[in-house]
């Protein structure tokens, strides 16, 4: 069972009618249509208010993830190229062993990215 607590509106006169009418069309007391009434404004569309925020907010989201993901994968296609040009134009080293100049050339290229790293 549900509990009611009684209330005394004093309504102006438009708000009056407007009521009435509702509870006529609805075939409704007035305090079922007052109740009706309060509680799609008060509750219902305070709900939906709500979740039309959070959907807004979560598109956002949404969009902003997209950006970071289309940004990444052009810094990693960049630094892909990067690294190509490098070993290709950074040129032998005084090394002979190929396995000691292939890690010479990433060493080179390491120092050279946290130069451009710390400006």
């Amino acid at each position: 069972m549900t509990t009611r607590k009684q209330l005394t509106l004093h309504l102006d006169d438009t708000t009056a009618r407007a009521l009435d009418h509702e509870a006529k069309l609805r075939g409704l007391t007035l305090s079922r249509a007052a109740n009706d009434a309060l509680k799609r404004v008060l509750i219902h569309d305070r709900a939906d208010a709500i979740a039309d925020t959070i959907k807004a907010r979560l598109d956002r989201l949404d969009q902003r993830d997209l950006a970071r993901g289309r940004d990444m994968a052009i810094l990693r296609e960049t630094l892909l190229a990067f690294v190509r040009v490098w070993f290709t134009y950074a040129g032998p080293l005084e090394r002979q062993d190929d396995d000691d100049q292939a890690e010479a050339l990433f060493d080179a290229f390491l120092d050279e990215v946290a130069r451009g790293v710390r400006g």
